[in-house]
């Protein structure tokens, strides 16, 4: 069964080749505090994806006229780091183990805030999970904001983030 949760709704959609898939979205324009980093040595987290990715979400942003958005290594960072913690720490939520928002993870990495797109399971590549974000309306409008302008991509164990950043 393939489950897509955000902070405001949860769906249940059909079964995926006896997977267990899971996507969360969240968005904020809020500020807050920096807090300290948060311990992830425990599991590594990869950026991952290729300009392909770039171009299909550009392509998306067009249709809908949205700026085009390029990755940036700080939004990589970001997203690496929650992937870790949620993977390091057996969590699944977008708020990190130490309390971080999304907006305070991003701001530790040098971007503004912006939105943060998560999902669970054996998504078989970045793409796949990528267009399984795009399928959903609430993720797809983490994607479409048009105050977003930098975007990063990460995967640790099962655990995949893409966060989106009004600028880095």
């Amino acid at each position: 069964m393939k489950t897509m949760t955000t902070r405001y709704y949860s769906v249940s959609l059909a079964a995926v080749v006896g997977s267990l898939l899971t996507l969360g979205g969240c968005v904020s324009t809020g500020g807050g505090t920096t807090a300290s980093a948060v311990d992830v040595s425990k599991a590594p987290a990869i950026a991952v994806g290729s300009d392909a990715i770039t171009q299909r979400l550009n392509a998306v942003r067009a249709q809908y006229g949205a700026p085009p958005i390029s990755r940036s290594p700080k939004a990589d960072q970001a997203a690496q780091r929650h992937a870790q913690d949620m993977y390091a720490n057996n969590f699944y939520d977008h708020h990190g183990s130490d309390g971080s928002t999304h907006t305070k993870r991003l701001r530790r990495s040098g971007c503004k805030g912006g939105a943060e797109n998560i999902a669970e399971g054996t998504w078989r590549d970045p793409n796949t999970v990528v267009e399984g974000w795009l399928s959903s309306p609430k993720h797809r409008q983490n994607i479409l904001y048009p105050a977003v302008r930098n975007y990063g991509l990460a995967k640790s164990g099962t655990k995949w983030v893409m966060t989106l950043s009004a600028g880095c």
